[in-house]
């Protein structure tokens, strides 16, 4: 790769108006050591032996740290008065190959000469992908009489939990934290870290939302039923990792640490309904090594209306969710408000059309728990919410009921399954387009798909 195609476009804007010495936070990704093959997916289940792996990893990839460090202050020595050196510091635990450094118009170049040296990109800011729309109200006829959400029942979750429950997966949610004493929720956060603006891990007990929104993720992922006996979560039996990366001002280092700590931690999937302001192409190279761990990143495709994409979810890599809604007759179409969008970011690798979202879940009037909020008309502690945010975790829980049926599959394999087995209303002439994707999942042939 040469040296121009390891910085990040981004740069150009951000760096435009510097002088040259002006110091900017940016993220420095390196050649992670060669493994020995990734071990089948049954091995990776087992939680000691994938953690002893990443442990092995990272041990090798701080020596690789050390040695891009010195080099880079060898290299900006003579750019810099003494004692004014750039730094470069460890992202975790050197869990992934990442680091945060401070570069200037003029040792941008330097850093990105050094052969163990992937790819720059600057520390930009991250956002939650709000919800579109939130409604308290009661819960509605169709679904109390059900017994479960319209998108448990669009999904045919009771049927897969003949079979799975994704019990023993573990789904990291990287969000704005959860309210884990919700009745809901009982017995199923089993770590919970905050990420301050600084990249610090800061235990929290007990934990907390910074919002409303990560509490009704969880839900939707592994939520039990409410007090009228109304199932809310995809796959009741898996376990939440829950790292708050949305309280104060999240950049893509807080992102990081907390994908990091996700990874320190087990996780098997990783929802995030995140996203940031530039379309990011070197960012796959993270979702590569989560992939490499036998980790999917499960990502909202974001809520700006179609010809928009959210980073991120744009990448090549990542199984990026668009929002369908209910309408009469039991008709899906996709939300007005999801993104979607066919683009080509040329000299990027794959150097290819890139078409996103990659499915759709459901997005639209999705029932889930909230921490307890007093209203005019009194406590709520569940809502209606819609967003590409509440129908990523549909995905995300389809995942862990997947991954809990078939622990030997692979991800790449479960990710394809959900596409191949997606039904688009235009047929599979119609995928993938940039409304639907490959189309609605339907976790239950995608798990028969898996078996054949």
């Amino acid at each position: 790769m040469s040296t121009e195609a390891k910085i990040s476009r981004v740069f150009e804007p951000l760096l435009a108006e510097h002088g040259p010495n002006e110091r900017t936070e940016a993220i420095v990704f390196y050649r992670a050591p060669a493994g020995r093959g990734r071990p089948p997916r049954g091995r990776l289940r087992k939680l000691e032996a994938r953690l002893n792996r990443v442990k092995r990893r990272a041990a090798k990839q701080r020596q690789t740290h050390q040695k891009i460090s010195a080099h880079y202050l060898e290299a900006t020595g003579k750019r810099v008065k003494k004692g004014a050196e750039l730094e470069m510091a460890a992202i975790g635990a050197s869990t992934l190959p990442v680091a945060r450094v401070e570069v200037t118009r003029r040792t941008l170049g330097a850093l990105a000469e050094n052969p163990d040296v992937v790819a720059i990109m600057p520390n930009q800011k991250v956002r939650l992908l709000e919800p579109n729309r939130i409604e308290f109200r009661e819960l509605g006829r169709r679904e109390r009489a059900n017994k479960l959400t319209w998108g448990l029942e669009a999904l045919d979750a009771p049927e897969l939990w003949n079979t799975t429950k994704g019990r023993d997966v573990n789904v990291a949610v990287l969000d704005t934290g959860v309210y884990g004493d919700h009745q809901a929720l009982t017995g199923r956060v089993r770590e919970f870290t905050v990420i301050d603006p600084l990249g610090r891990r800061i235990n929290a007990l007990p934990t907390f939302d910074g919002g409303r929104h990560g509490t009704h993720v969880c839900g939707t992922i592994a939520g039990g039923r409410t007090a009228d006996g109304v199932a809310i979560g995809m796959a009741p039996e898996a376990n939440l990792i829950v790292g708050a990366v949305l309280v104060g001002d999240a950049t893509l280092i807080t992102l990081l640490e907390g994908l990091s700590w996700a990874l320190e931690h087990g996780a098997d999937v990783v929802n995030m309904s995140l996203g940031f302001t530039y379309y990011e192409p070197l960012f796959a190279l993270v979702f590569a090594q989560l992939i490499d761990f036998g980790v999917l990143p499960v990502v909202a495709i974001g809520n700006e209306n179609h010809g928009n994409t959210s980073s991120p979810g744009s990448a090549h890599n990542a199984l990026a969710v668009g929002a369908a809604e209910p309408m009469p007759g039991r008709k899906l179409e996709i939300a007005y408000f999801s993104s979607g969008a066919s683009f080509v970011f040329p000299g990027a690798e794959p150097d290819a059309l890139v078409t996103k979202p990659d499915v759709a879940g459901p997005g639209v009037d999705v029932y889930s728990c909230i921490p307890p909020e007093g209203r005019p008309d009194g406590t709520h502690d569940y809502t209606y919410m819609d967003g590409t945010s509440m129908a990523t975790p549909h995905v995300a829980g389809a995942v862990a009921l997947l991954m809990a049926a078939e622990p030997d599959a692979p991800v790449e394999d479960i990710a394809q399954v959900l596409k191949d087995t997606a039904r688009h209303p235009g047929g599979a002439d119609a995928r993938p387009d940039n409304r639907w994707g490959y189309g609605m999942i339907r976790p239950l042939e995608a798990l028969r798909a898996l078996r054949s």
